[in-house]
């Protein structure tokens, strides 16, 4: 079985679950966790193949808040360790986009502007690599895990081939246009989150 996990996503919903019930106290900060078996138990799969899909951070080249950078270092360091963790795990890990600075649109109230971080690229890489499995004959069911409505179309072409699309996510964060568009939708909760948490470390 075939798993693609959007990271940047995954990794969100997982230390959302983990903050709110003060396992950690930064939700950027890194923190171990056993991705591996956690996703066998969700899906009830003993054996899976799982691609996970993340992001290069790429640092500004102009001055920009202290806060902000340090923040930026925060996720970047967090980030390389996660993916060692991935790896240990015999997880294949693609860096498919890029977490960049951006300028956000101006307040509505205050029309000010604010420099704020955004993912691009990860949405195409997997998009591709969905369809590209679709010719895959030995493939019967493939596993996604990301609530980007930007996968819809990817997803209406691997059904036409004939293939299931499963629906992987927390349970309080349903995308409806995803679920709808895939055969199947798998949902994990909070005791599931936390069982697999195997600690926080800042060190």
């Amino acid at each position: 079985m075939k798993v693609y996990i959007d990271g940047e996503n995954l990794r969100h919903q997982l230390a959302h679950v983990l903050f709110q019930h003060k396992k950690i106290i930064d939700k950027n900060a890194y923190f171990s966790f056993n991705l591996k078996d956690f996703l066998k138990e969700v899906l009830h799969e003993s054996s899976i193949e799982i691609t996970y899909y993340t992001t290069r951070i790429k640092q500004p080249k102009y001055k920009i808040p202290l806060q902000l950078k340090n923040r930026i270092n925060l996720i970047s360091e967090a980030n390389r360790r996660w993916i060692a963790d991935l790896t240990n795990q015999q997880i294949t890990v693609v860096k498919a986009g890029y977490l960049s600075v951006r300028e956000s649109g101006g307040c509505v109230h205050c029309r000010k502007k604010t420099l704020i971080l955004q993912e691009k690229g990860v949405d195409v890489r997997m998009a591709t690599d969905l369809v590209i499995s679709s010719l895959n004959r030995n493939v019967k069911c493939i596993i996604l895990g990301s609530s980007d409505s930007d996968l819809v179309p990817a997803i209406k072409a691997v059904h036409r081939s004939g293939l299931i699309v499963t629906y992987l996510c927390y349970s309080g964060w349903v995308n409806n246009s995803v679920a709808s568009h895939s055969q199947k939708t798998v949902t994990y909760d909070d005791a599931l989150v936390i069982k697999y948490f195997t600690g926080e470390t800042n060190d």
